[in-house]
């Protein structure tokens, strides 16, 4: 009787030998390998192949960008050129001066009310950045000096002032009072002023602090009656004498900023720094700084051109393949040039493909942006120019071209910040290629392949932890929202909640809110539940498919290996003493194909289908045949495939079959295992009856008496012998140090386990035999 062998499936042998060892050559040569398992191979090292072309372009791909982006954002001179303004206004620029007049004990930090304000300006800002008179030393004789032109025109020694200073402000639109009656009463009382009709629009209002991003990027609806220049050759004293007895801000104020543009010509930076009072309706004025910086000159070096060519030539690189490997795909050549549509669409568009064009999408974005910006600072340029001769002799229209010059220069520096936004980005799409390029080969796919074969249960367990945590979030804002910022929104709780699960908690201001004893009841429970259980769980979950995964793949070639194959065969195919990979596996996949439609059309009568249902009966076949069990041999791939030698087909073969040896699970059946304890019985002539008697009692067995002579005695004298068990632990031993295949070592060892247990009285009910 021939049955299948239990690890080469397709080829039969006797029951007895059904565990046997099989040499993989000795099997190629008498039964081949199925097409299927051939297809596997070859697919497994086309996409070793593709990983050892692929890792190192990625890499260089990241390095160029890196290099062009750092080349870009000049990011050193830029920060000491902000650093060194925003430390002059927070340091130097004071007010609230002792009786003496040498010591200022605020600075813009400690403006709270209009009268500050006015205080700060005159005092401090006008002192720091429109001086009249040279600074001296304390204690020295030297008189005070007028500034001359020049010196009125630098800042900090080595910035120029570009045209005047310019303060604006933001009016907050009136709105009808929610309340209107009670708004009505209070005025009629005289406690307030205001009609009922006098409230304002809170859509920009802040209730939190706003960050300098908020400040910098929010719209700013600029009131352009009220706006005022300071020049440097001003009194400005008088100006903002005036200023106040104008009342310029009022309660109609809701944002008001002062605008400078400095120039250093040592580092060819442009800076646009803007002093930021919020007002918000409750009556407190948030203060913010911040900074717009722009390169004038960005190839002054001819590197950061070089870095643009070299990383845009590889993104045009990546785009031409991916464009060469959908019209090979939409098109084949094993179909006698008809449009595959539906197979395309199901083999061609996957994940990574998705990242691929994405990837290239967004670097073609990048350039588009990056070139816009090039001639945004070119204009911007002609602009500086024709604003610092404007400005320099004096001129009528200075004020009106440094309102250009400050509207082109924010323009320009939002077009760059985006595109700095995009470019910081983009290293998460090369992040992307970078596991694409680690998902063809199984050793460095243990990440990948983790995640996705956790997907499912990370799901799950992402909906359970969302829901709790936004319980919490909840529960916080309620507990705390009065009193500690980071709760004031939902927005900002969530954050702020999951900054204290990373350990980044302000527990004095939870307490301080609703007491110790709820602020530690709500911190211990929070911290038991999301971090020592929820956790806990998601990494067990992670690790549970990581170990099986990396047992998978334990089998698997290293990088190395893939490396020293790849050029061993890309030398012996320039070379001529081999065809290719991808074009063996096209041939033959193109001979099957051919064979399954003939098939097809034979068995379906042809006349009475028509040509669409033809092709789509075409497609199918071509989707089912890389699942065929035909079996093939080393003389049929000569045949279906041209120019390939003996050595390679025969190679082809056997490597074939030794990866499926390596990688196929297989495990021995309870039922297998079972089989070999009742032929070890029969060979000692031990009855099942006895084996049932003496199994391991369960609790029922345990309650009745114990009769004597229930253990076959020829069982007993078995276990007593140490001939037996010495006997199976040197098989264990030789099969250590055997030259077997690691899947038949694996199997015998099983078997020997089981048997080695019988030994030691852990005897196996045989019912199920």
């Amino acid at each position: 009787m021939s049955v299948p062998h239990k690890i080469f499936y397709w080829v039969e042998t006797t029951v007895e030998h059904e565990y046997g060892a099989l040499k993989p050559e000795k099997v190629a040569t008498s039964h081949g390998v199925p097409a299927k398992e051939l297809f596997k191979y070859w697919q497994k090292e086309i996409d070793c192949d593709k990983a050892v072309q692929t890792l190192p372009r990625t890499l260089t791909l990241i390095i160029f960008f890196a290099l062009m982006l750092l080349s870009h954002e000049v990011l050193g001179p830029a920060q000491s050129i902000e650093k060194a303004i925003r430390f002059d206004i927070e340091e130097n620029a004071n007010f609230a001066f002792n009786g003496v007049g040498t010591f200022g004990n605020k600075n813009y930090q400690d403006v709270n009310n209009f009268a500050d304000f006015y205080s700060w300006l005159r005092l401090g800002f006008s002192a720091v950045y429109l001086p009249q008179t040279k600074a001296v030393s304390e204690g020295s004789t030297l008189p005070s000096v007028s500034l001359d032109k020049y010196t009125k025109g630098s800042y900090l020694e080595y910035n120029r002032k570009v045209g005047p200073a310019k303060l604006s402000q933001e009016k907050a639109q009136a709105k009808p009072c929610d309340n209107q009656p009670l708004v009505q009463i209070v005025s009629d009382t005289g406690n307030i002023t205001t009609s009922a009709t006098d409230c304002h629009s809170l859509d920009n209002e802040y209730y939190i602090p706003p960050t300098e991003f908020d400040a910098n990027f929010k719209t700013f609806n600029e009131d352009i009656s009220s706006t005022v220049w300071l020049h440097p050759d001003q009194d400005m004293s008088s100006v903002i004498q005036s200023l106040e007895a104008s009342d310029w801000l009022n309660s109609e104020t809701q944002h008001w900023k002062l605008t400078l543009v400095t120039y250093n010509p040592d580092y060819d930076i442009l800076v646009v720094t803007g002093i930021h009072f919020q007002l918000s309706r409750s009556g407190r004025i948030w203060k913010n700084i911040t900074f717009m910086s722009l390169k004038m000159q960005p190839y002054a070096n001819l590197w950061s051109l070089c870095w643009e060519i070299l990383f845009f030539g590889s993104i045009v690189t990546i785009f031409v393949e991916e464009l060469w490997e959908v019209s090979s795909s939409l098109c084949a050549a094993s179909s006698r040039g008809r449009c595959r549509c539906f197979y395309f669409l199901r083999s061609y568009f996957t994940v990574w493909n998705l990242v691929d064009w994405t990837s290239i999408a967004i670097a073609f974005t990048l350039l588009g942006m990056w070139i816009m910006s090039l001639f945004a600072r070119s204009d911007l340029q002609d602009v500086l120019g024709q604003n610092i001769v404007e400005c320099g002799s004096g001129g009528s229209n200075c004020e009106s071209l440094t309102g250009d010059l400050l509207a082109s220069a924010v323009s320009t520096g939002t077009l760059v910040g985006r595109t700095s936004l995009v470019s910081s980005f983009y290293p998460f799409c090369i992040l992307l290629r970078l596991f694409k390029a680690f998902s063809l080969q199984p050793r460095l796919a243990v990440v990948t392949r983790t995640l996705w074969a956790s997907f499912a249960d990370l799901m799950h367990f992402g909906i359970i932890f969302i829901s709790v945590f936004v319980t919490f979030v909840f529960m916080a804002m309620g507990f705390f929202g009065r009193t500690v910022e980071g709760y004031g929104n939902f927005q900002i709780a969530f954050v702020t909640l999951f900054r204290s699960l990373m350990g980044d908690s302000d527990f004095d201001s939870m307490e301080d809110q609703v007491g110790r004893v709820i602020a530690g009841i709500f911190h211990i429970t929070f911290m038991l539940t999301m971090l020592l259980i929820l956790l806990n769980m998601l990494i067990a979950i992670i690790m549970d498919v990581y170990a099986e995964t990396k047992r998978n793949a334990q089998f698997s070639d290293t990088v190395w290996h893939d490396v020293w194959d790849f050029l061993t065969r890309l030398y012996q195919k320039r070379t001529g003493h081999r065809v290719s990979i991808r074009q063996a596996k096209k041939a033959y996949l193109a001979s099957l194909e051919d064979q399954a439609a003939e098939a097809e059309i034979e068995a379906n009568n042809p006349k009475s289908m028509s040509p669409v249902t033809l092709e789509s009966r075409r497609t199918i076949n071509i989707h089912n045949v890389e699942e065929s069990d035909v079996m093939v041999t080393a003389e049929i791939l000569l045949q279906k495939v041209p120019k390939m030698t003996l050595e390679q087909a025969e190679g082809t073969i056997v490597e074939s079959i030794k990866w499926f040896e390596l990688t196929t699970p297989m495990e021995v059946r309870q039922e297998d295992v079972l089989l070999g304890i009742r032929q070890l019985q029969q060979v000692h002539g031990i009855s099942p009856a006895a084996v049932l008697s003496s199994r391991t009692p369960s609790k029922q067995d345990l309650t009745k008496p114990k009769v004597e002579g229930e253990v076959d005695e020829k069982l007993q004298a078995l276990a007593e012998q140490a001939s037996v068990r010495d006997l199976l632990s040197a098989a264990m031993v030789r099969l250590d140090s055997s030259t077997e295949s690691q899947r038949s070592k694996k199997l015998v060892a099983q078997m020997i386990s089981s048997l080695q247990m019988i030994m030691e009285d852990e005897l196996v009910d045989m019912r199920g035999i």
